[in-house]
């Protein structure tokens, strides 16, 4: 998924399991100048547990950045034997490049044809929706109270990225994850009731932040501990849950 951010575009790459599971770490792209973060930079980012961030000058993932998808966030997270669906961009779409990553593993690409991408991608039906409207509401958040960032711009997105991606693995969206699979004719499994952002975390009573001494204007409430937050305490406190 690529976003469009005010300052640079990044790309979020996450993985989904058609029992629902959002993967415990997902690959974040932000976009740099020289194709990697310098030393001071570096230095300075927190990076969270559940995200492996790297750079590139698009701010698009290449065959360098997917090669690191593929150590550091699929491989540490999936069996011996699965079957793994990606889009056609050839980058990602090399069995070759795949192989070697998994030599020992019983694995398998299944490869959706070009412009189908809307119509039979699981995460374009579900999850991205729902990732982009928490994003969407974060900023409209920030805009609307002029609230002022005490992070670098990274740090930001990092932050920001993590705790969506920590939100929608709660068992609350399990169903919301699967019926991507299901709208894409993968699964046809009979689901409950879907929750959605809009509804579990967005429809709130207490109008400021929970945390002792903060007046500061709700944001969210968590769906893990349900407490109202404000951004300072979601974003900027980095507030996870694992």
């Amino acid at each position: 998924m690529y976003l469009q951010e005010p300052y640079l575009l990044l790309t979020v790459q996450p993985v989904t399991s058609a029992n629902g599971y959002l993967l415990e770490k997902f690959l974040l792209i932000l976009q740099e100048k020289e194709n990697q973060f310098g030393q001071r930079v570096e230095k300075k980012l927190i990076i969270p547990p559940n995200v492996v961030v790297k750079a590139s000058k698009s701010g698009k993932s290449g065959g360098e950045k997917h090669h690191a998808f593929l150590t550091e966030v699929l491989r540490p997270l999936v069996g011996k034997k699965f079957l793994l669906f990606l889009d056609c961009w050839k980058t990602q779409a090399d069995l070759t490049k795949f192989r070697a990553v998994s030599p020992n593993q019983n694995s398998q690409l299944l490869i959706f044809p070009e412009g189908s991408t809307g119509y039979i991608q699981p995460q374009d039906l579900s999850l991205f929706r729902s990732w982009r409207f928490i994003h969407k509401k974060i900023e409209h958040y920030i805009h609307i109270n002029r609230t002022e960032m005490t992070i670098s711009n990274r740090q930001y997105f990092i932050n920001v990225h993590s705790i969506i991606h920590n939100q929608l693995s709660a068992p609350a969206f399990t169903n919301l994850i699967k019926n991507g699979f299901v709208q894409a004719g993968i699964t046809n499994e009979t689901i409950g009731q879907i929750e959605k952002p809009k509804d579990v975390c967005f429809r709130f009573y207490d109008l400021f932040c929970s945390v002792n001494n903060c007046n500061e204007r709700t944001l969210l409430m968590c769906v893990w501990c349900k407490k109202s937050l404000c951004y300072y305490h979601l974003v900027e406190d980095l507030h996870l849950h694992f």
